[in-house]
């Protein structure tokens, strides 16, 4: 991965190409989950049935900072994406669309 980004530099320096990078704030958030996750409620919005336990759970639809897949879930999403827009994953470098 760094080489391909350092050969990128290279290439968009020596060429005089336009060059941006691209931060997505949030990103992980947007892609769904790929699977059913639970989590318990906040402490302090926890409604417990009248034996003191717990009586709800939080279904997620959404992806969270945290999770173990969450990187994975979003890589998915946004190769999704890059294809939509007729980008092209390179064979040597995945990280890498032309």
């Amino acid at each position: 991965m760094w080489t391909t980004i350092r050969l990128t530099i290279m290439l968009a320096t020596i060429k005089g190409w336009y060059s941006r990078e691209l931060d997505f704030v949030l990103a992980c958030l947007q892609a769904e989950v790929d699977g059913d996750i639970y989590m318990k409620l906040p402490k302090e919005f926890e409604i417990l049935d009248k034996h003191g336990k717990e009586k709800h759970c939080l279904k997620l639809l959404k992806n969270i900072y945290g999770l173990k897949q969450a990187g994975r879930v979003w890589n998915l999403h946004l190769h999704k994406g890059l294809e939509k827009l007729k980008y092209t994953q390179s064979k040597t470098d995945p990280c890498l669309y032309y």
